[in-house]
């Protein structure tokens, strides 16, 4: 089964109040009032429960319905040239808030669409049963906001926020990349945290020295990406040359998880595609060569990357997305690339062999999530299907040998694509939804709830006393068979940055098709104990060590 230093299992504890028992107070809740299954219900009292939702109905295909309006997200975010998105619970509801961020570098009747008077600052909407709505208490930021992330980088117990600029010396005021500090629900800049004359893109968090502080990795689109460890107090000192990284690393896109199996998170940059292993307390750059992806004309970018395990072999695989301006610009047909891993840091692409089509239009957001709690990782990107409405979602259709087998979407051909499409489960029905962020100010960013009829689903997230889980990898077994590779249902770490420029709710969520109970193996970073939850119930969101109360 297990080879660990040290293994901790409990028995058929989380579900709601007694052991072995469903959560089942508090109230139904449907943002959307299009709710098409039963949405998620709160526990009091559960031990590790936090809500349930039966798996809902739905159409067969994965299908989405428009809740931009009904949710109140039209009106705050007019004016604007959307490049950032982060998911984030900023005021401890436990519900997902939303930070959108925009270039407003730009002359101000570019932005005067859709009755906007001008450029908008970056956003803040704050999430209730019913819709969300602006923070009137973010400051005013007019930058050219680029990505960000969530985390809590000062301990205690609440989410900071990092925002990623792409500053560039033709607007010296403009502000830089930045921490705003969590105070008590409200989002207030650090005066201390990242360098600020810097051409960041997006943002991953990670432990890298294991000191229990949550250091960032930062891609920049010229001069360097830098890795900078956390001093505590919201303090970063710059120390990428010292763990071994190359000071002139470019990328637009970036992924950590440990993908070699000895519990350190690796970094993979996607603009450079290049892959560096942590060995230790720095890290080796590896044979990338496979990742090698040429451009075709000008401006033909790599750019999201998201890591799951895509054929349940216990190895984590890469997604990556791309902003190849070809597809529009030439009328080329670029997919999105998917890399199988095959351990000892080396990868397979096996893109045409899973069925990922080329795309006649840019796809800069990746991310592997099952979308139809069928069980198996669906791959959604940025390009647009369904006649330019909705993301394209590959569906993962059941593996051929040990290659994922996707089926692709219809409607392709249109040449609207999203920058970001950060997901999040915003009603508690146990199915991701999809915010897309839009980048041309006359059309609206979108809102789309995930209406697909779904399988058994199960989500971990883990408590602030354990930072939030980050870099924890979670894997789901069959019940009554944890550690058993053969018996392996999903694999993924808990982190808070996916696809491009986007940040997510620190959440591992899992499909399970018609498993009604599991065993969940908590594996933390480092040398910690490895925990085994047997038993546990499907269909609910749980909480380690003390659930959301």
């Amino acid at each position: 089964m297990l080879t660990v230093a040290a293994l901790v299992v409990l028995t058929a504890c989380t579900s709601g109040g007694e052991a072995g028992t469903p959560a089942t107070s508090g109230a139904e809740t449907d943002p959307g009032g299009t709710s098409s299954g039963t949405t998620g219900t709160v526990a009091e009292g559960g031990r590790l429960t936090c809500w349930t939702a039966a798996p809902g109905d739905g159409e067969a295909a994965i299908g989405f319905s428009d809740q931009t309006e009904a949710l109140g997200m039209v009106t705050p975010l007019v004016g604007m040239y959307g490049h950032a998105g982060v998911w984030g619970d900023f005021n401890g509801d436990t519900r997902p808030d939303l930070f959108m961020g925009t270039f407003a570098d730009r002359d101000t009747e570019i932005y005067q669409a859709r009755g906007a008077d001008g450029p908008a600052p970056d956003q803040l909407l704050l999430s209730s049963d019913a819709s969300f709505a602006a923070d009137e208490s973010l400051p005013d930021m007019f930058a050219r906001t680029s990505g960000g992330t969530t985390a809590d980088l000062d301990s205690d117990g609440d989410f900071d926020l990092v925002i990623s600029r792409n500053w560039d010396d033709d607007q010296p005021s403009a502000p830089g990349s930045q921490i705003l500090r969590n105070d008590g629900g409200s989002l207030v800049p650090a005066g201390t945290g990242l360098p600020t004359q810097f051409a960041g893109r997006s943002v991953a968090v990670l432990d890298y020295d294991l000191d229990g502080l949550l250091d960032l990795f930062i891609t920049a689109d010229e001069g360097g990406s830098v890795l900078l460890r956390n001093e505590g107090d919201l303090a970063f000192t710059d120390v990428t040359a010292a763990a071994g990284l190359p000071q002139s690393i470019v990328g637009l896109g970036v992924a950590v998880a440990d993908l070699t199996g000895d519990r350190r998170q690796d970094i993979f940059v996607a603009g450079s595609n290049q892959l560096f292993v942590a060995d230790g307390e720095s890290f080796q750059q590896v044979d990338s060569s496979v990742f090698a992806w040429p451009p075709i004309g000008d401006e033909d970018l790599v750019t999201g990357a998201s890591i799951a395990d895509v054929n349940r072999d216990g190895l984590l695989d890469i997604a990556v997305g791309h902003h190849f301006n070809s597809t529009i610009d030439d009328g080329a047909m670029v997919p999105v690339r998917l890399f199988l891993n095959r351990g000892g840091a080396q990868f397979e692409e096996v893109t045409e062999a899973a069925g990922l089509v080329g795309l006649p239009t840019k796809g800069p957001h990746v991310e592997l999530n099952d979308m139809d709690n069928d069980g198996w990782p669906d791959l959604v990107a940025t390009a647009s299907a369904a006649d330019g409405t909705r993301p394209a979602v590959f569906r993962h259709t059941g593996l051929n040998g040990d290659i994922p087998v996707f089926s692709a979407p219809e409607g392709l051909g249109s040449a609207q694509y999203w920058v970001a499409g950060p997901t999040t489960d915003i009603d508690r029905d146990g199915r991701l939804d999809v915010f897309l962020v839009e980048f041309d100010p006359a059309l609206p960013s979108l809102m789309l709830r995930n209406e697909t009829a779904s399988g058994h689903w199960l989500e971990v997230s883990m408590g602030s006393e354990l930072g939030s889980g980050l870099g924890w990898r979670i894997e789901v077994y069959e019940s009554g068979t944890a550690g058993e590779t053969p018996a392996l249902l999903g694999a993924r770490e808990i982190t808070t940055t996916q696809g491009y420029s986007s940040g997510v709710a620190p959440v591992a969520h899992f499909g399970l098709g018609d498993h009604e109970q599991v065993d969940i193996q908590l594996n933390p970073p480092g040398e910690g104990e490895i925990v085994i939850l047997e038993g546990v119930s499907a269909d609910q969101h749980v909480r380690y060590p003390a659930g959301c109360g």
